[in-house]
C-alpha cells in the first residue's frame, strides 16, 4: 500500500489590494521536522504564488484555481494542509477551502499560523470547509497528523496537542498548547519544493517568539516567549540555501537580534540580509562588522512619544523611553553612514493619541532625516487597526473617547478618532508630513523592489506595453509570473514604470487596488 501523500499549501497573499509573492519556507521547516522523524513520508508543499502566480484579474484568479483543482485531482492527496499567516491571508485561505471542497467533498483540510491560532473560531464559524484548525507551531502537531493518516486514523480521534475542530455546532479542543523547541530543529530539506530555485526572496528565522509584549503585536499569540535556533543548524540551512537557491538577499527574522555575529558568515556565502530590529535591542557599535552583509534595515520605532510607546507596552518606564530613543537614533546614524537603507515603522493614531504624540512622533522624524545619507531613508506610517481578542482591542474598548471601526476579524478596524481631541483627519495630515520626510534614493529604492516588487504601483502599470511578456503566465496578462527570472525582468524596469506612473503611485491606497 503506498504511504498517503500530505500536501501543505501557501495560499495567495494580498497587500492592500494587490496580489504579492509569499514564501513556504516556514512550511519547509515544519515538513523538515516530520521527514526527519518519519523519513518514509510523502510530503509536498505548494507555493500558489510562486507555483501558478499572481492574479490581476478575475479571470486571473479563476485560471489559477482551475490548474490548481487540476493538479489536486491527479495529486490525490490524503489530507491537505493551508498556511495563513496574517489577516490579509485569511479570506483568500477560505475561499481556496470552499473551492477545493466543492470539487472534492472528502478532501479533508486543515489550516495553520498565526491567524487561524487566535482566530479559529471565527475560521470555523465562516466555512464548513475546514475539517481541522492548528494552532502554535505546526511541528508537532502536523507529526501527529501524518502518522494518523499512514495508519488510515482520523487526527481527530488521536492524542495530537495544538487542535481545534467544529462537530455538531460546537468547538472540540485537544490537549494543551505544546511548544516546539528549536533546539529540535534539523537542517532544512526543500525536497518537498518544486524546486527552491525559482525563489527570489528567502525568509528565515534566527530564532523564535518575543520576550516583549507590544500591545498592537501577535507573536505572543503564536509563540509566548523567546527561543534560539542553535547556531549549528543555522549555518548548514544558510549554506544550503546558498547552494540550492539562486536568492541572494534573506530577510532574517530575529526579535532580540542575536545572531548579530552570524552575518559575517552570511556575507561569506555571498548573501545579503534584510532584518527588522526594535530601536532598544541593537548594539549601533555593531554597523562596522555587519555592513556588507547588511541589504537594509528596519526599525520599528512605532511612535518617538513615551505616552504612546507606554501604552503599546514597548518602554517600562521613562529610563528605558529615553534609552530607546537615543539608540534609535544611533542606529539610524550608523546604518546612514554605512550607507544601508533604512525603513522605520510607525503607527499614527494610537488609542489614547493627542496631538502632541504625532507632533513629537514627526519631530524626531524631522531630526533623524537630517542625519539621511545615500543608502536612503523611508518612514512607513499608517493608521491603526484594532482587531478583536487582542489587548490593543481591549485598550480601545476601555477608553470611551476611541472609535473605531469595529468591524470583526475580517474588516478594516481602523482608529477614526484616538482621542477627544484628535480626528482621523488630523492623524492623515501627520502621516503625511511624517512620510515626506523620506529620502528615497536608488538604493532605497532597489532595496524596496527586491523585497516588495510592485511596492506602491498601481494596477495601470501592468497594463503598459513595455512590460514584457515574460512576466505574464498567459496570453491575455491577467497573471503575473513569480518566479524569480520573471521578478527580476519586472525589477529590471521598474525605474522606468516608476516615473511614468509617478503620479498614481502617490495616490490614495484605494488607486492602487486591482479591480477583481
Amino acid at each position: 500500500m503506498e504511504t498517503p501523500l500530505i500536501l501543505l499549501m501557501e495560499p495567495l497573499s494580498k497587500n492592500i489590494g494587490m496580489y504579492v509573492p509569499a514564501y513556504p519556507l516556514p512550511l519547509v521547516e515544519i515538513a523538515s521536522y516530520v521527514k526527519r522523524l518519519y523519513p518514509e513520508s510523502r510530503i509536498r508543499i505548494l507555493s500558489l504564488p510562486v507555483d501558478y502566480g499572481l492574479p490581476l484579474t478575475r479571470e486571473g484568479k479563476e485560471l489559477i484555481y482551475d490548474e490548481v483543482l487540476r493538479d489536486l485531482d491527479g495529486l490525490n492527496p490524503a489530507c491537505i494542509g493551508i498556511s495563513c499567516t496574517a489577516i490579509a491571508q485569511a479570506q483568500e485561505v477560505i475561499d481556496l477551502c470552499d473551492r477545493i471542497k466543492e470539487a472534492d467533498p472528502d478532501a479533508f483540510l486543515f489550516v495553520g499560523g498565526y491567524f487561524p491560532t487566535l482566530y479559529y473560531e471565527e475560521m470555523l464559524s465562516r466555512t464548513s470547509s475546514i475539517d481541522l484548525v492548528v494552532r502554535g507551531e505546526g511541528e508537532i502537531p502536523l507529526a501527529g497528523i501524518v502518522k494518523a493518516f499512514e495508519r488510515g486514523r482520523d487526527p481527530r480521534k488521536d492524542d495530537i496537542p495544538n487542535l481545534v475542530w467544529k462537530e455538531e455546532g460546537k468547538l472540540l479542543f485537544s490537549k494543551d498548547l505544546v511548544r516546539f523547541d528549536p533546539k529540535k530543529k534539523p537542517p532544512l530539506d526543500p525536497s518537498p519544493l518544486k524546486s527552491l530555485s525559482d525563489y527570489d526572496l528567502l525568509p528565515y528565522a534566527f530564532s523564535r517568539g518575543c520576550t516583549f509584549r507590544c500591545t498592537f503585536c501577535m507573536e505572543s499569540y503564536m509563540r509566548p516567549g523567546w527561543r534560539e535556533v542553535p547556531e549549528k543548524v543555522v549555518k548548514e540551512d544558510l549554506a544550503m540555501l546558498s547552494r540550492e537557491s539562486r536568492a541572494r538577499m534573506i530577510l532574517v527574522s530575529d526579535a532580540l537580534f542575536k545572531s548579530i555575529d552570524l552575518l559575517p558568515f552570511v556575507q561569506s556565502l555571498g548573501m545579503k540580509v534584510n532584518f527588522e530590529t526594535r530601536g532598544d535591542v541593537m548594539d549601533p557599535s555593531a554597523f562596522p562588522k555587519i555592513a556588507g552583509a547588511c541589504g537594509s534595515l528596519a526599525i520599528g520605532l512605532e511612535s518617538a512619544s513615551f505616552d504612546t510607546l507606554k501604552r503599546m507596552n514597548k518602554v517600562r518606564n521613562r529610563e528605558h523611553y529615553e534609552h530607546y530613543i537615543n539608540n534609535t537614533r544611533a542606529i539610524f546614524r550608523q546604518a546612514a553612514e554605512h550607507e544601508i537603507p533604512i525603513m522605520v515603522f510607525m503607527i499614527a493614531g494610537f488609542p489614547g493619541d493627542g496631538e502632541e504624540d504625532l507632533e513629537e512622533t514627526l519631530r524626531f522624524a524631522e531630526e533623524l532625516a537630517e542625519y539621511g545619507g545615500p543608502g536612503g531613508h523611508v518612514f512607513k506610517i499608517g493608521e491603526c487597526r484594532v482587531y478583536p481578542k487582542t489587548r490593543l482591542h481591549q485598550l480601545a474598548s476601555s477608553m470611551s473617547d476611541v472609535i473605531f471601526d469595529d468591524q470583526g476579524v475580517f474588516g478594516d478596524n481602523v482608529v477614526r478618532r484616538p482621542s477627544r481631541g484628535l480626528d482621523f483627519d488630523k492623524v492623515l495630515s501627520y502621516m503625511q508630513k511624517i512620510y515626506q520626510l523620506s529620502r528615497i534614493t536608488p538604493l532605497l529604492q532597489e532595496s524596496l523592489w527586491t523585497l516588495m516588487p510592485f511596492f506602491r504601483f498601481p494596477p495601470e502599470v501592468f497594463a503598459d506595453e513595455t512590460v514584457p511578456g515574460s512576466c505574464f503566465r498567459d496570453k491575455g496578462r491577467t497573471v503575473l509570473r513569480a518566479k524569480m527570472e520573471s521578478l527580476s525582468e519586472f525589477r529590471r524596469i521598474a525605474p522606468s514604470l516608476a516615473g511614468k506612473y509617478e503620479g498614481l503611485m502617490s495616490g490614495p491606497r484605494s488607486t492602487r487596488n486591482l479591480p477583481l
